[in-house]
């Protein structure tokens, strides 16, 4: 059986190598037939095109950058069978099988990360089961529902099936997809910790700054790397080998 499984590319922020990358990454680490469509704007339907990738243009309903990933939950877009998704700034380094096998004895129809800093559902990487609960998701933001959030991003997904259907919300197992982030927060003080999360987890998500490749190129972004930890050059370019290996 081949897994449904889409990305979201919109507006200016990554470069076309991000999607490309990531093909590359779920061809090497997803141990089944899947096919991979990315969700793209006017902006980016060029670059898209230009890779040779299967693409669909994303309605505009004024939905911008990471706002656009309200559109998953549109059942006219991206059909009824189960599927996954992931944000193009994620780097899958070992097999995504762990993850497959939760998904696929799970209850839940809406599975994502749990994040790191706030009680909400991260959005990076999920796993959807079409039907009533996530076509419920599509129909608040198209019925203008006030969920106390700025723009239907992950908070809004999270309050919207609190509220009509709880039971629907699960979370990936803790440590499968682990923040870069806070796992080099944790290498200041605690690097054998922080290796031991590092060794343990299949997927790396990159959240704000740094970004990819400005680890591997920590000079080039000195902003986001040297002075972050101007005395710790450890951290400059932490986990460049694991990235340059799984990322590039």
């Amino acid at each position: 059986m081949t897994i449904p499984v889409f990305t979201v590319f919109s507006g200016h922020t990554y470069r076309p190598i991000y999607v490309e990358r990531l093909q590359r990454m779920l061809t090497r680490h997803m141990p089944a037939d899947h096919h991979l469509t990315v969700l793209c704007d006017a902006a980016t339907q060029p670059a898209v095109a230009n890779l040779g990738l299967p693409h669909c243009r994303l309605e505009e309903r004024g939905l911008k950058g990471f706002c656009s990933k309200i559109q998953l939950f549109n059942p006219d877009l991206t059909g009824t069978t189960p599927f996954l998704y992931f944000d193009i700034t994620l780097v899958v380094r070992s097999s995504l099988e762990p993850l497959l096998h939760f998904a696929s004895t799970s209850k839940f129809d809406v599975i994502g990360v749990r994040d790191w800093n706030y009680p909400t559902l991260n959005s990076c990487l999920m796993h959807l089961r079409p039907g009533a609960a996530t076509a419920r998701v599509w129909q608040s933001y198209l019925e203008g529902e006030n969920h106390g959030t700025p723009g239907p991003n992950q908070n809004f997904i999270y309050r919207v099936l609190q509220q009509h259907c709880p039971e629907t919300i699960g979370f990936w197992p803790e440590g499968l997809v682990a923040s870069y982030r806070e796992l080099r927060k944790k290498a200041r003080h605690d690097p054998s910790t922080a290796e031991q999360a590092h060794l343990a987890a299949c997927v790396l998500k990159f959240h704000g700054r740094p970004r990819p490749h400005e680890v591997l190129s920590p000079w080039r972004h000195p902003s986001q790397t040297v002075l972050k930890h101007p005395f710790r050059p450890d951290l400059w370019s932490y986990l460049a080998d694991d990235i340059h290996a799984h990322w590039c």
